[in-house]
């Protein structure tokens, strides 16, 4: 579980969606409202298209 007092990601930060393959990453549109505050959702647009909805536990942002 992500630290509640950690802020969500910034709108066009990047993310890796799996550690064993760091080059799939995805890009932030857009935090959801109204979503546990325990575990928010994030919405990504995937580097090889498409876009869906992730837990933000799940995710691993890359330091800019």
């Amino acid at each position: 579980m992500p630290d509640p007092t950690t802020a969500l990601p910034v709108i066009g930060s990047r993310c890796w969606r799996d550690l064993i393959s760091p080059e799939t990453g995805a890009t932030v549109l857009s935090p959801a409202a109204g979503t546990p505050e325990d575990d928010p959702m994030v919405e990504l647009a995937y580097d090889e298209g498409g876009s869906g909805w992730w837990p933000l536990s799940t995710l691993v942002f890359e330091q800019a």
